[in-house]
């Protein structure tokens, strides 16, 4: 279902992101940010994909399964650990909103940062990954922030 959902998306550009299940507690090296400790359960990452959506989050998909491949980004260290799935995709066509949709989330109630300057190190946004507090319907909060920002949320299911 998700590699389809994805390939629907052509070379359409935009803003997503991934809603990762971590299973179990997991502790890993995230690049530049060092050693890292998150809890079980659901995290967003807030992404953008100027060369395309379905090239940047087929990378990520590839990472998650195969738990091998070049590590460049924070996320590529998280999506290699073998308690980490995607669970689903949120994105949003021809808008580059990562930033405004990750500091929106830093605000939000529902979401709490996971751990400060993942996924931001070339930005003023304390973190592009948060925990998520609805385990019942993960992609919820973040697509309630989106509409709220004037922007349509699409979703791809991964995994029930």
């Amino acid at each position: 279902m998700c590699i389809s959902g994805i390939n629907e998306l052509g070379n359409a550009k935009g803003t997503y992101v991934l809603i990762l299940r971590l299973k179990d507690q997991i502790r890993v090296r995230a690049g530049s940010l060092g050693l890292i400790n998150l809890q079980a359960g659901y995290y967003a990452y807030v992404g953008s994909a100027k060369g395309g959506l379905r090239a940047r989050v087929g990378r990520h998909l590839k990472l998650a399964l195969l738990k091998e491949g070049r590590l460049r980004w924070h996320i590529d260290y998280l999506l290699t650990d073998s308690n980490t799935t995607i669970h689903s995709i949120v994105y949003v066509k021809e808008a580059f909103i990562e930033h405004e949709l990750a500091r929106a989330l830093a605000r939000s109630s529902d979401v709490e940062a996971a751990v400060l300057g993942f996924g931001s190190t070339d930005c003023n946004c304390p973190t592009h990954l948060f925990k998520l507090n609805n385990e019942k319907d993960p992609e919820g909060p973040v697509s309630s922030v989106i509409r709220s920002m004037g922007h349509m949320a699409n979703v791809v299911l991964c995994s029930p």
